[in-house]
């Protein structure tokens, strides 16, 4: 059963993979939110993985997942008919969200002055990688160049070898959450005022919001950071902060100041098993361990607390993430398990708060998990309304429906190529 947070507005959803996030938010939050496609089907239909691995356009993991209680139409854009089906759409909406090249609609006809004139209270979010104004503005950038143009990715990997994106392209889900957001904000002054507005999202700010003091450093300290891999470059030099274990790996750190009573803990639970070194356990084993921290051990502490983060990676390895995990909580260790997908899927926590969801997918015949909702309401729950849809499958709802047109029309706008 879907929300209804949001229930009676409706959002036309027009955006690519840069945009794909905001209105699966709309849609989890209980609006109508129309996923307006050309007749081939969105480009996310195309973004792998499969499900089990087998390519489709309605076996796309991402579509599946970021496409999720929406309705779909398909819209050629390309023909007068398909541009005056969509002039009537915009009259029935309440919000749109597109990614085309900057001043597309507008070579159309369907830029945002000609929405405000067919629609006054339209909200219309345009996702773009580097704004409208400035030397930037008519880039084309896939995710990985506003990724890298907005400064993260300088900071991942490791020292001394190229940058690294993340696995999971980012900046678009970044720039469509803030599209979501500033709809929602412009929201507010339309249901006092009766006002609609044009927003401008710039997916490399939204990737520069994602660097929180990185972006300080340079003006307070008149240095960087810079990337450290699975190591901190913040106190006495390269200090490990991830370690193998039997199944994985676990992140943690040995380190004095704050951190000094979970290092103690940890050496103890070593000692306890046999497994500290016999100069790690004596007073003053660690002699950069001080109350203080490190900042300013001795180059000969600091190999000595290199010795100790191998005895530590021996001792983990000879345990699983469970064991330490269960240890980490009855000891109070300031360390914690990396999970990777497998153990998210079968977190207790998660499961205990209802988060994965189970939705039934009509065109493939069977059930799909799903993440469920980001949040818990009280009152007016959120979350996945249905599964993702397939391409156009809602055409006869939607133009027959919501437009009101004869199902010949319909049938003459597919033999012309407008749907």
């Amino acid at each position: 059963m879907g929300s209804e947070l949001l229930k009676g507005f409706r959002m036309l959803d027009l955006a690519d993979e840069k945009g794909a996030l905001c209105g699966k938010i709309f849609a989890d939050m209980g609006a109508d939110v129309i996923k307006v496609e050309p007749p081939a089907g969105c480009s996310t239909r195309r973004i792998p993985p499969f499900l089990e691995d087998i390519p489709g356009p309605d076996r796309g993991l991402y579509a599946l997942a970021y496409h999720a209680g929406k309705r779909s139409v398909t819209l050629n854009l390309a023909s007068a008919d398909g541009r005056a089906v969509m002039a009537e759409l915009v009259k029935r909406a309440d919000f749109i969200v597109e990614s085309f090249p900057l001043g597309y609609l507008d070579s159309i006809g369907l830029g945002y002055e000609r929405l405000n004139e067919l629609n006054p209270r339209i909200i219309h979010a345009s996702i773009t990688p580097f704004g409208d104004k400035g030397p930037a503005k008519d880039y084309k950038a896939p995710d990985i160049v506003t990724w890298a143009s907005g400064g993260m990715m300088f900071l991942m990997g490791e020292e001394g070898k190229p940058p690294l994106q993340m696995s999971q392209p980012q900046a678009g889900l970044h720039a469509g959450a803030e599209a979501a957001v500033a709809s929602m904000i412009a929201h507010y002054p339309r249901e006092i005022e009766g006002i609609g507005q044009h927003i401008v999202v710039d997916m490399q700010a939204c990737v520069v919001w994602t660097l929180m003091n990185e972006q300080a450093m340079p003006l307070l300290h008149g240095d960087y950071l810079r990337r450290s891999g699975v190591f901190t470059g913040a106190i006495g030099g390269r200090r490990k902060t991830v370690f193998r274990c039997k199944d994985g790996f676990v992140s943690g750190l040995l380190a004095g100041g704050a951190y000094l009573p979970s290092t103690n803990a940890l050496i103890a639970w070593m000692k306890e098993e046999g497994a500290a070194p016999d100069w790690l356990t004596k007073e003053g084993g660690l002699k950069s361990l001080t109350p203080a921290g490190f900042m300013s051990a001795r180059a000969e502490d600091l190999k000595e607390l290199d010795m100790a983060e191998e005895a530590l990676e021996r001792f983990l390895m000879g345990k699983t993430k469970r064991e330490i995990w269960q240890n980490i909580l009855k000891r109070r260790i300031l360390a914690a398990p990396v999970a990777t997908a497998a153990d998210i899927a079968a977190d207790t926590q998660l499961k205990e708060r209802e988060y994965f969801v189970e939705v039934e997918h009509r065109g493939l015949g069977r059930k799909i998990t799903m993440p469920g909702a980001f949040a818990k309401l009280s009152k007016t729950p959120v979350g996945p309304a249905g599964a993702a849809p397939q391409i156009g499958e809602h055409n006869r709802e939607v133009y027959c429906g919501l437009l009101a047109m004869k199902p010949e029309q319909l049938a003459e706008l597919r033999a012309a190529g407008a749907v």
